[in-house]
This record gives C-alpha cells, structure tokens and sequence, in this order.
C-alpha cells in the first residue's frame, strides 16, 4: 500500500512538473507575432536582363508579422501553419526608380519539434513550405509572382500559465519572388515575438 501511495505521488509530481512545458497530445493553440523582416542575398534584372548590383539601393529592413495556429500530436512534435506577412524591400534606383519596393507574404505549413529545458521552458525548430506571393513596383512596372519556397525556424516558448504562452522564434524562407518575372529576388529572415493560447488544456 505505501510503495503503491509514493508511486502515486510520484507520478502526480512528474506529470505537475511538465503541464506547461507544452501544449496538451491532441489540442490546439493558435497565436499572433509581430515583428522585424530582413531581406538579403537579393538579385534584380533590368529591363528583362541581368543588372548590377549598382543599379539599384536596398533597403532591406521592415516590420512583419502573422497569426499561427497548430496541433499537439505528441509532447514533442507538433503540425503548425499560418499567414505571414513578410514586410516589404525599399528599392531606390539609379535610374528613375526612387521609391519602388517589394512586398511579400505567404501561407506556410510546418512541423515543429519541441524539446523541454525546465517545467515551464522549451527551445523548438520548424521546418516547412511557404506557397508565397511576391509584388514589385520598379520603374512604375508592377507586377507580381508564386511560388513555393522552403522555411526552417528556430525558437523558444515560455509558458505563463496551462493556456497562455510567449515565443521569440528566427524564421528563414529561401529565395521569395522570381527575378526574371517580377525583377527581383531575395531571401526573407524574420525575427519575431508572439503570444499563443492553447485551448483545451
């Protein structure tokens, strides 16, 4: 009786301990983040043929943000997709191009693998598509582009409580918008903060 009692509580401690490490097996969460949007490796066309880099002025940093929401298929893996906006990529040019820009956004589906550090603390890594749609306006020529992109993301989530959590997450989308049909192509990194609400903990 007394080994079957300090078994007992045993087992309640354990199972106390990682309550808000993560999301409850077979629930959802859904969430919003906001935050900053870095475009880098770009590369631009002129006129329908390749350009030089001098052509052109990047201004590469804007906010961004999304809203999320996913489901807890084991403690540790979960399916997560979400709208992103990816902010937009200041364009001056040389040649008469002063305030063009692209802009980006997308629907992604990813799934995320989580690993616990404490009762309340976890690290995480995604990985996933991006179905995107780039638009550009160089030269008073808009146009806009589709596609699929890969994304991987790394990140962290606290938990305040069993249904309220925060995140900080980098997340990476590879070579978003088509060159030879909207002008110009670039990685889009993102760093970004958000709040998740997990229902039926």
């Amino acid at each position: 009786m007394k080994k079957t009692l300090v078994a007992l509580i045993i087992v309640n401690a354990v199972t106390a301990s990682t309550a808000f490490a993560a999301a409850d097996t077979g629930t959802w969460y859904a969430g919003g983040k906001f935050g900053w949007s870095h475009y880098f490796d770009t590369s631009n066309s002129k006129n329908g043929g390749n350009s030089s880099s001098t052509d052109f002025d990047f201004n590469h940093d804007n906010v961004g943000g999304g809203v999320y929401t996913g489901y807890q298929i084991t403690p540790w893996l979960a399916v997560e997709g979400g709208y992103d906006y990816l902010g937009n990529m200041g364009v001056d040019g040389h040649h008469g191009a002063s305030g063009a820009k692209m802009k980006s956004q997308g629907l992604q589906l990813s799934l995320k693998a989580s690993y616990g550090l404490n009762d309340n603390w976890d690290i995480y890594g995604r990985a996933g598509a991006m179905g995107y749609r780039a638009e550009s306006d160089i030269s008073g020529k808009n146009r806009f582009e589709t596609g699929v992109r890969p994304l991987v993301a790394v990140g962290t989530e606290y938990a305040f409580n069993q249904n309220l959590a925060g995140r900080m997450e980098y997340q990476w989308v590879s070579n978003v918008g088509n060159e030879n049909q909207i002008g110009v192509s670039s990685d889009v990194s993102s760093l970004n903060v958000g709040l998740t609400y997990r229902f039926g903990q």
